[in-house]
């Protein structure tokens, strides 16, 4: 084959890849569903990736909200779609746990679905009602031990297997002391009860924690963090509160269905990281409290592998149960 011909045949494929990623998304809609109600950080995740898509791909995108299950409703309306990138889920820790925890391989994260990019992360705040009488996690320990089996303390959280409940189960598993778990459909209304005192104690999301605890809504004892998270540098971590093996960060990243092309994929995810990259995004994110992902596909594929595994040892260990 002369150099010449080499040479056209080498141009052709390259105009006909570069065709083919320009078409991976079409002009239809795009859905991000949300596995939790409006208002809650995934939520807010979500419509920023949605604003970012939109802008950078010149088509329309909605975010639905599909809550329920602890996402497993939406997890489910998503995976079962046509892998056509017209479709994504925004992806959660529950998303990643919960089958885990009801050993249930054939629904595992890295089985049906297909990493786009990494949305935010952020750590929870541990933060209790203002009538409890403590001020660091150490305290409330020693006053969770006092309590008399009767007259147990709960906590609230977004939903089984979501961040705010895994962080209960590491608490309670690392300081011995028990308490009473009520699971709620999102944040929000798990909010809504500790602030009444109908809870006492919730692993709340950064932001909203954070300004509970300036009002004197709630006081803030704890990060989840591995280590002092930048916009909250006064709150000691779990771990230095002696608490060992307690870090658990909330993820929001972006999905779609097993099997979507990966030209799809690489369009999604460039367009969503550029994005992410800018002053604006940056600052919006941080309002709630979480650093920018950066993540390729690649990235983040191995990153939830590595969080499955993470779950499976501690489901075999017996760490924690999702029906209490």
């Amino acid at each position: 084959m002369s150099m010449l011909v080499k040479s056209a045949l080498a141009l052709i494929l390259a105009f006909c890849g570069t065709h083919a990623a320009a078409q991976a998304v079409t002009k239809e809609p795009v859905r991000l569903i949300v596995g939790f109600a409006p208002g809650g950080p995934s939520d807010i995740a979500g419509r920023i990736a949605a604003e970012i898509l939109s802008a950078k791909l010149g088509v329309s995108v909605v975010v639905e909200n599909k809550a329920g299950a602890s996402g497993a409703i939406a997890a489910d309306a998503v995976a079962n779609a046509k892998p056509d990138g017209n479709t994504l889920l925004v992806n959660v820790t529950a998303d990643i746990v919960n089958p885990v925890i009801n050993r249930d391989p054939k629904n595992f994260i890295t089985t049906r679905f297909a990493p786009v990019a990494l949305i935010a992360t952020a750590p929870n705040v541990l933060v209790v009602h203002p009538s409890l009488p403590v001020n660091t996690a150490k305290e409330l320990v020693e006053f969770m031990r006092s309590q008399k089996a009767d007259n147990s303390l709960s906590y609230a959280s977004a939903g089984l297997g979501t961040v705010s409940h895994l962080s209960g189960v590491l608490f309670t598993s690392a300081s011995g002391a028990s308490l009473i778990h009520v699971p709620y459909k999102g944040t929000a209304a798990a909010q809504v009860d500790l602030l009444a005192g109908r809870v006492q104690i919730m692993f709340d999301s950064l932001s909203s924690g954070l300004v509970n605890a300036k009002s004197g809504k709630v006081k803030a004892l704890a990060v989840t963090s591995p280590k002092r998270w930048p916009m909250a540098p006064d709150l000691p971590t779990l771990e230095e509160s002696g608490l060992p093996e307690t870090d658990m960060m909330a993820v929001f990243g972006l999905l779609a269905p097993a099997g979507t092309p990966k030209a799809i994929v690489d369009k999604l995810s460039g367009a969503l990281l550029e994005g992410l990259r800018t002053p604006e995004m940056r600052a919006r994110i941080n309002q709630i409290g979480a650093e920018p992902g950066d993540w390729s596909p690649e990235a983040y594929r191995a990153y939830l592998a590595k969080q499955v595994e993470r779950w499976e040892k501690l489901a075999a260990q017996g760490k924690f149960a999702v029906k209490n």
